[in-house]
């Protein structure tokens, strides 16, 4: 029941996030969930920054990149397919703060960044109530898609920033990264 009920709402979600209609949203996430099914899941755990992350088991993880932003604290992309990859984020927040807040703010650093085709919509992200911020950069002949999943707990915010030149396909990974994520008890 619970399961049925989270896929209308990501039918839902992609509907009004896309334009098409409920039924076009539905077989094209019944098709990419097939898909999601057969992945086979490895888990990372990152007590220092308290969560843990699943990642498609032939992901790789790098170094965070420090000039990207200083609150990023892991990186994972498929050595085999570099058309999509996952940054994790890890930033300390004004108790009060919404997840939605937060989104807005990292929104104008993307649009600085020259992204556009900015969406919002509430998601469910570890488990608990968080946005997701959608954009694109066009460069050079080329689009690079990010999906940003953004929950706060105990004054600190969590980012999976998920970035794919085929949005499409990914979409329905990238949700279950979000809905998979955990966030690890610190005391």
């Amino acid at each position: 029941m619970t399961a049925n009920k989270n896929f209308k709402r990501r039918v839902r979600e992609r509907a009004r996030r896309t334009g098409e209609s409920y039924t076009a949203a539905l077989r094209h996430l019944r098709r990419t969930e097939a898909e999601e099914q057969s992945v086979e899941w490895q888990r990372i755990e990152k007590p220092d920054f308290g969560y843990a992350v699943q990642v498609p088991r032939d992901w790789q993880e790098r170094e965070p990149n420090l000039r990207n932003s200083p609150w990023e604290t892991a990186r994972f992309v498929d050595p085999r397919d570099r058309r999509h990859s996952l940054i994790v984020f890890r930033q300390p927040t004004r108790p009060g703060r919404s997840a939605a807040e937060i989104a807005e703010g990292v929104r104008h650093s993307l649009a600085q960044l020259r992204f556009a085709d900015f969406a919002v919509s509430e998601v469910t992200v570890a488990g608990r109530a968080g946005t997701r911020l959608d954009c694109v950069r066009h460069d050079a002949g080329r689009s690079w898609h990010v999906s940003e999943y953004f929950v706060v707990e105990d004054a600190v915010t969590f980012c999976l920033g998920c970035g794919s030149t085929v949005p499409d396909e990914d979409e329905a990974l990238f949700a279950a990264m979000a809905e998979r994520l955990e966030l690890l008890d610190r005391n």
